[in-house]
């Protein structure tokens, strides 16, 4: 059975090695390597805002999966979630963001989502659109290309 957990700062060292993932760091806006003080910050951070929504995809209550975060960024939650490497190409991308939304909609009721996808990630692309978001456009940030995709709730 999968189900979705908020995140706690017990989860720091899994989610520095999930974000430090080779795969992740390549589709993310910024591609650099996390540093360990940063990343203690940015969640202690993060965990208390309470604009911030951070949960973690587990099977069976004992086997993570993902993370999914929705940032409060003026009218909408901004979407971030990655899978860890051993449960990837196994439609847990779509499934996280599913539990996500159904989290989020208990939450606000009326939001709205951006998800921000790198052009050549095939696999998150196909994501957003079977969810239901819309492709707005599609910019240049950090020298990448990146789709901007909405969905109003």
């Amino acid at each position: 059975m999968y189900e979705l957990r908020k995140a706690t700062i017990e989860d720091a060292k899994l989610l520095f090695e999930w974000a430090n993932d080779d795969e992740v760091r390549a589709t993310a806006v910024i591609k650099k390597k996390i540093v360990w003080g940063e990343h203690i910050n940015w969640l202690t951070n993060k965990l208390k805002n309470n604009q911030s929504h951070i949960y973690i995809l587990t099977e069976n209550t004992n086997v993570n999966i993902g993370i999914v975060r929705f940032d409060k960024e003026h009218d909408l939650f901004v979407i971030s979630y990655f899978i860890d490497n051993l449960h990837r190409k196994k439609g847990m991308g779509q499934l996280i963001l599913q539990l996500g939304f159904e989290k989020m909609r208990k939450i606000a009721p009326q939001s709205k989502f951006k998800g921000s996808v790198q052009k050549d990630n095939m696999a998150s692309n196909r994501i957003f659109e079977k969810l239901g978001f819309r492709l707005e456009k599609t910019e240049i940030i950090e020298n990448n290309t990146f789709n901007i995709y909405f969905k109003d709730e």
